[in-house]
């Protein structure tokens, strides 16, 4: 056996690691090739992400779809989501303000009203089933 040197340890962990890393992070394209990826197809790990045409994807529970398993979705599906729940969160904040006054309660059933479209919008197309 040889040794090995203090200048080839730093290279050879970091070509191990760079080779891992690039094998778990992006779904391959041998993988793409043989799965047809689009919202609502089942994958095998959290986070993944893969690229399809112009559309990037990310492997994780989607809110609309099948929330209790891991699936393809759009990557603008979680960050829409999580501002949509954000914003219901808020909304009841704002219901306790808005209700003082006349003008403020049509003021909240506008702010309803766009509650949800925005809903309606996350389920037709931003995290919909074969989007």
């Amino acid at each position: 056996m040889t040794k090995t040197t203090a200048k080839t340890k730093p290279a050879l962990i970091s070509l191990t690691l760079g080779l891992l890393l690039s094998t778990t992070s992006v779904i391959t394209v041998a993988e793409a090739a043989t799965v047809k990826i689009k919202n609502g197809v089942a994958c095998k790990k959290s986070g993944q992400k893969a690229k399809t045409g112009k559309k990037n994807y990310v492997c994780g529970k989607n809110p609309y779809v099948t929330p209790t398993k891991l699936t393809w979705m759009l990557t603008s599906c979680p960050e829409a989501y999580g501002l949509y729940v954000d914003a219901k969160d808020q909304y009841g904040i704002f219901k306790d303000i808005l209700s003082t006054s006349p003008e403020g309660i049509a003021e909240l059933g506008n702010l309803q009203k766009s509650m949800d479209s925005f809903d309606t919008l996350m389920k037709t197309s931003v995290c919909k089933k074969g989007k």
